[in-house]
């Protein structure tokens, strides 16, 4: 009878260490599994999100000047502020500048440049990208 017990105790020892060390081997394997997938979403980087820049640059009118002149200013001045806006975050694609004059206390836009990061390498030309307000020059007194 004793052998019996004893034998009976063994299995169970043994069963109790097969059972701890099965449930052990799990743990171990979900943990690399955990420690695998946090490792790739840590490691993977985030989604560039693109966006548009939208500046607004004001230019006071000089005293005599004439209208083209004031124009090429503002074209000069915009063409730098595009590049500006460009170079300052990669995460640019698309800038919209607007173009307010001023002249003796009045505002008011006077052209409009809306130009995608590969158009502007393509062609970095205000000119060619912008939209004039047709009315600016009368309404301004030039």
């Amino acid at each position: 009878m004793q052998s019996w017990r004893r034998a009976l105790m063994l299995n169970s020892r043994q069963l109790l260490i097969n059972c701890l060390a099965a449930r052990w081997r799990f743990r171990l394997k979900l943990g690399s599994i955990t420690a695998i997938a946090l490792a790739t979403v840590v490691s993977t980087p985030l989604v560039a999100q693109a966006y548009t820049a939208r500046v607004t640059l004001f230019l006071t009118r000089d005293q005599g000047e004439s209208y083209a002149t004031f124009l090429r200013r503002c074209e000069a001045i915009a063409r730098a502020g595009i590049q500006r806006s460009f170079d300052a975050d990669p995460l640019t694609s698309e800038v919209v500048l607007t173009m307010v004059g001023e002249n003796q206390g009045l505002a008011l836009p006077v052209m409009e440049i809306a130009v995608t990061r590969s158009e502007w390498e393509w062609r970095p030309d205000a000119q060619y990208w912008a939209r004039y307000y047709n009315n600016a020059s009368t309404l301004l007194d030039l």
